[in-house]
């Protein structure tokens, strides 16, 4: 199987175009598909996100309301302080906030628009 080097990227020979001529129509088809004002009120939104475990605390928020920080280690397989430093980096987007009982921090969505924009995803 042939390989060829493009910048860092090793592709394969055949996954590449063999010729450079841009389809202009597709192209500006293309450019102007993401100056829609839905897509880049999407594109603000998942700018938000580091990782996926940021993406499923989300949809594990939508389906119960609120979650303690214990719940969402033992959800994301993760220690405390990893899942602490997740919700944290959410809290500082102002995405979630949280409320306490006791000695107890629970998290929820603060942000509606993230809140509307996952629930169309889910």
């Amino acid at each position: 199987m042939d390989y060829v080097r493009i910048g860092e990227n090793i592709m394969k020979k055949d996954s590449i175009c063999q010729v450079n001529i841009i389809n202009q129509q597709n192209v500006t088809t293309a450019m102007n598909y993401l100056e829609k004002e839905k897509v880049q009120k999407s594109l603000r939104i998942l700018k938000k996100f580091t990782d996926n475990k940021q993406i499923n605390i989300i949809f594990y928020l939508l389906a119960v309301e609120e979650l303690c920080v214990c719940d969402i280690a033992c959800l994301l397989d993760l220690s405390m302080a990893s899942a602490s430093h997740h919700l944290r980096k959410l809290a500082n987007e102002n995405i979630l906030d949280t409320r306490r009982e006791g000695k107890i921090i629970y998290y929820f969505i603060k942000d509606e628009e993230i809140r509307d924009f996952f629930n169309q995803l889910g």
